[in-house]
């Protein structure tokens, strides 16, 4: 097996330490009356190293696909794989689901000392995110076929959603002194940010697959690890730090990060075919 090939297998198994170090991080850093962090946790050195570590291995395992850099689009993604367009359905469905919620969150529930341009920007965020999932489930079925300018522009809505993802998230969190507890999945916005500019660049711009098979893998072991590891810790009873917006922004970057997991296999999966042809 192609080295490239271990990358969104690599990506997805990490998850499993990562989510199990970050529950360990959240039941063991922060104190349980206040949700504050408590000095000498040994716990979050753990997640960073197992994060650094991670981005470092993917980073090499993503270096191959430099090769690929003017390689159309159809033959780095193209597929009409039904395991890719299921993953992309679920993604697409609970993004869509999950910001419907939101929106109604935002609309019914009277918040103290919330700005008006910040609720409008939550609405914005929550109606930007019903059209990610349509155009995740729309995408994943144009990359069947040779890509048009209207398809095309389908790769730009979860970009400009992923980016309001991250200003939302900022927003709610900046200022709140629990920070320390939401800076992982800060990171993974970030990230996931990246991975969709990087998805948008191969259509519109100089495509680099391997910086989107990096950020991509990236952002999938980070945010799958961070709302996966705070539900661990819930299960093992750490009282709720989170809100309930909150917990739904994890849950909504971690089913985008299906759809990224989806495209990366793709992607990766391509390269070892053509390594396979060229041999």
């Amino acid at each position: 097996m192609k080295a490239t090939k271990l990358l969104p297998i690599l990506a997805v198994v990490l998850c499993v330490p990562g989510i199990a170090l970050r529950a360990l991080h959240l039941l063991n850093g922060f104190d349980v009356s206040t949700g504050l962090p408590t000095a000498g946790d040994k716990w979050i050195w753990f997640v960073i190293a197992l994060f650094a570590i991670s981005a470092i291995v993917y980073a090499v395992l993503a270096l191959p696909l430099k090769t690929r850099d003017k390689v159309p689009f159809e033959q780095l993604l193209g597929t009409k794989e039904t395991l890719f367009r299921m993953a992309a359905v679920v993604a697409g469905l609970i993004v869509a689901a999950g910001s419907l919620g939101y929106l109604y969150l935002t609309i019914t529930t009277a918040e103290q000392d919330v700005a008006a341009w910040a609720r409008v920007l939550e609405i914005v965020y929550a109606i930007m995110g019903v059209l990610t999932g349509g155009c995740m489930i729309s995408l994943a079925k144009a990359q069947g076929v040779p890509m048009t300018e209207k398809s095309a522009a389908m790769t730009l809505v979860p970009l400009f959603w992923s980016c309001l993802h991250l200003l939302v998230n900022y927003r709610m969190t900046c200022t709140d002194p629990k920070l320390a507890s939401f800076g992982f999945g800060l990171v993974a916005d970030v990230m996931i940010v990246l991975a969709f500019y990087e998805l948008a660049r191969l259509l519109f711009g100089k495509p680099a697959p391997a910086m989107l098979a990096f950020f991509a893998a990236v952002a999938v072991t980070m945010s799958v690890s961070d709302i996966g590891g705070y539900g661990l810790a819930m299960l093992m009873g750490i009282p709720s730090m989170w809100s309930i917006k909150m917990v739904l922004r994890g849950i909504l970057a971690a089913a985008a990060c299906v759809m990224l997991a989806a495209e990366l296999f793709c992607l990766c999966r391509s390269d070892a075919a053509q390594t396979a042809a060229e041999d």
